[in-house]
């Protein structure tokens, strides 16, 4: 819900003397020193839901006569919000504008409403829905490495932070939605039904750990309404593995195994408890070619928040000594 403020109203009408309600109304959608009022938005949008009765803008209006009114915003994103009623005492009054329509697109948009040459307005961001992936442009996060990766230059990498930028692409029926690394690579996420989808390789959330990849692949890498132990194979890449951990690198396949580890748990991070947190472990295996089976390289878990995405991510190092740990430290959710 994204309330601001809560606001209660009832229309006035009168059946003991009509009178009072000819004509229209005057008012204003300006306050007394000549500003917009704040808006209150209820509700929550998302694309392709139906706005219901929750789906409300509250809004100061100030009458200088009684009568009928008439207020409806210009339509952005196939929504709109109107309201009409009667007025019977002038003086400021929270007006109830009903939403309408349904969202095409996840973005924000800034809806407008026009009288007696004074225009107004209120912004409404929506979201795919209120998940673990988020979607809306300009969200920040930043992670830690612990300990600190080596760069490609040999300097020590402590964190690295990740921006969602435009444009979302189409890809198989999808919208990926794109997340930036101060660490110059982009990763492609998309929702679908209770299917979250990466377009991409098949290393780690942020971490590469091929040396080379054929291309980049579909796949599943959580599922948000399974119970604990579901499990997933992804289809197969060839790759090229090994030198990234001081060996010779080797050509062959790739496939993550995933599984659900925990469900609907709260979990602990940068100072804040979490809810509802999914834990998923990634199996990556590895055949070389010229062999018959898969062995497992690497293994680790991620946890993934509702409306945060990934909180935290810890990674087995191969040979089984140390582990690469990948906390979220803060956040700027738009």
């Amino acid at each position: 819900m994204m309330a601001l403020t809560f606001f209660s109203c009832k229309k006035e009408t009168s059946k003991e003397n009509p009178k009072q309600i000819a004509g229209y109304a005057s008012f204003s959608l300006l306050d007394s020193s000549g500003n917009c009022t704040s808006a209150a938005i209820h509700g929550s949008y998302k694309v392709d839901s139906v706005l219901a009765d929750s789906n409300y803008v509250s809004i100061n209006v100030k009458f200088t006569s009684t009568g009928k009114y008439y207020i409806k915003t210009d339509t952005v994103n196939g929504m709109w919000f109107i309201d009409s009623g009667y007025v019977l005492s002038i003086g400021s009054k929270i007006i109830k504008l009903k939403g309408n329509g349904k969202a095409i697109i996840p973005n924000g948009g800034t809806f407008l409403m026009t009288h007696n040459n004074e225009t107004c307005g209120f912004t409404i961001s929506v979201k795919l829905d209120d998940d673990y992936l988020v979607t809306t442009n300009g969200s920040t996060w930043r992670y830690q490495y612990i300990p600190a990766m080596i760069g490609n230059a040999g300097a020590n990498i402590d964190s690295f932070d990740v921006t969602l930028i435009p444009p979302s692409i189409n890809y198989n029926n999808k919208v990926y939605v794109q997340y930036a690394t101060s660490l110059l690579d982009t990763f492609y996420f998309a929702k679908q039904a209770n299917d979250y989808y990466e377009f991409g390789t098949l290393d780690f959330d942020y971490t590469f750990i091929f040396d080379q990849v054929d291309s980049f692949i579909e796949y599943i890498y959580l599922k948000d309404n399974q119970p604990v132990g579901t499990s997933w194979e992804t289809t197969e890449i060839g790759v090229s593995y090994g030198a990234a951990f001081g060996g010779t690198s080797k050509p062959g396949t790739a496939k993550d195994v995933f599984t659900i580890m925990s469900v609907n748990q709260p979990y602990t991070v940068a100072g804040k408890t979490f809810q509802n947190v999914i834990t998923v472990r990634r199996d990556i295996m590895f055949k070389e070619t010229g062999t018959t089976s898969y062995l497992k390289v690497m293994d680790g878990i991620a946890m993934y928040a509702k409306g945060y995405g990934l909180i935290d991510q810890s990674i087995n190092i191969p040979g089984g000594t140390s582990k690469e740990n990948i906390p979220i430290l803060k956040w700027n959710i738009k």
